[in-house]
């Protein structure tokens, strides 16, 4: 596709083009975001197992929802956690939106695209907190919205009296049956109540298409758009908001995770040179190597780096002989050394820790 034909898309499709580019943005942030974590998401996950939760992002669980934080509704219709959902979503909402926006106008696939994500979420949490569903369960996606739009052009097509529109309605049923069996087959990875809230609010809009074509262009018709854009616009802020709010709270748990992962690093380094000390040997000793790799993020970095290879080495060795006296003041040498480190490391953490907790403290409870 040339550049001229994307900018004329864009022109005739400024609503699909601006919901598009949204979830694009939003997905290039979350991946950018991940980057610092520890571990770092492989590839495979960025392309296709996805990154993880995205709730600073908006996306949406029952315990948000029990704590007020009702924009959800909304903003988790942008989140996606994969290439390849965000590429599926993306290729589907092209063909339906497209096609919605040359029936209806762009400010009417703007109150559509509100309604059947945000009414579907809702009818989805509904029965999800009615049936006792996972409170911590993260969902997100613009699959809701799609299958409103499904939805909605299965009924237009069979109150048409158009042969082409019949075909369409066909090939939505279609649609909406292969997307019922992969949400049996993969209940993991996709969201089957979301999925029939989307196409249930969708199927009666649907029923209104004669009104809707005949509405296009009408002061109600674009100034209800507006006001749909404005709330998805007042939905994003209230995210943004909440987000800054969580700063020191989120901070505080990453810095205890952090804490605790140093501490069992130590603990590691205490047990290397205690069996290093015991003289094990032979079939015995490649533990000591395989304990220290495992902590490598830990030890292989700053002023203890060369202290980690030398006692690396002598691990190594120690698989094929026991550590002669010499070699074993050595290792513990290079062992006090990156404990050093790592203490000064701990101590750091604990006096951001601190301050941390003090101003939630001086905040009090939200």
């Amino acid at each position: 596709m040339s550049l001229r034909v994307v900018v004329r898309e864009i022109r005739e499709f400024p609503a699909t083009a601006i919901f598009s580019a949204s979830w694009i943005i939003l997905f290039g942030m979350m991946v950018v975001g991940r980057l610092g974590d520890s571990p770092r998401p492989t590839l495979w996950r960025v392309l296709a197992l996805g990154i993880g939760e995205a709730h600073r992002f908006g996306d949406l669980t029952l315990r948000d929802l029990s704590n007020g934080e009702y924009w959800r509704l909304a903003t988790c219709n942008f989140v996606h956690y994969s290439v390849l959902h965000i590429g599926l979503n993306l290729f589907a909402f092209y063909l339906l939106g497209t096609l919605l926006e040359s029936w209806y106008g762009s400010w009417r696939l703007v109150a559509i695209y509100g309604a059947t994500g945000i009414g579907g979420n809702l009818l989805s949490a509904l029965v999800r907190s009615r049936i006792g569903g996972n409170p911590l369960l993260h969902s997100g996606g613009g699959s809701v919205v799609i299958m409103g739009l499904i939805g909605l052009c299965a009924t237009a097509g069979w109150r048409s009296r158009s042969s082409g529109d019949r075909e369409l309605t066909w090939q939505m049923l279609k649609a909406l049956g292969i997307t019922g069996a992969l949400g049996i087959v993969f209940p993991r990875y996709i969201d089957n109540w979301g999925h029939a809230g989307g196409a249930i609010v969708g199927l009666p809009i649907g029923l209104a298409h004669h009104r809707l074509l005949a509405g296009r262009g009408r002061p109600a018709t674009w100034g209800l758009g507006a006001l749909t854009a404005l709330f998805l616009i007042g939905c994003g802020l209230a995210q943004v908001a909440a987000d800054r709010r969580e700063v020191p709270a989120r901070s505080e748990a990453e810095l205890r995770a952090r804490v605790a992962a140093s501490i069992n690093a130590y603990r590691v380094l205490q047990a290397v040179e205690l069996l290093a000390r015991q003289g094990q040997s032979g079939g015995a000793a490649p533990p000591l190597a395989h304990l220290l790799e495992s902590q490598a993020e830990f030890f292989d970095r700053g002023a203890a780096r060369a202290s980690y290879a030398r006692a690396l080495a002598l691990a190594r060795g120690a698989a094929e002989r026991a550590l002669a006296e010499p070699e074993l003041q050595a290792l513990h040498e290079d062992l006090l050394a990156i404990r050093k480190q790592l203490r000064g490391e701990v101590a750091g953490d604990l006096s951001e820790l601190r301050k941390y907790q003090r101003a939630l403290n001086r905040r009090g409870p939200s």
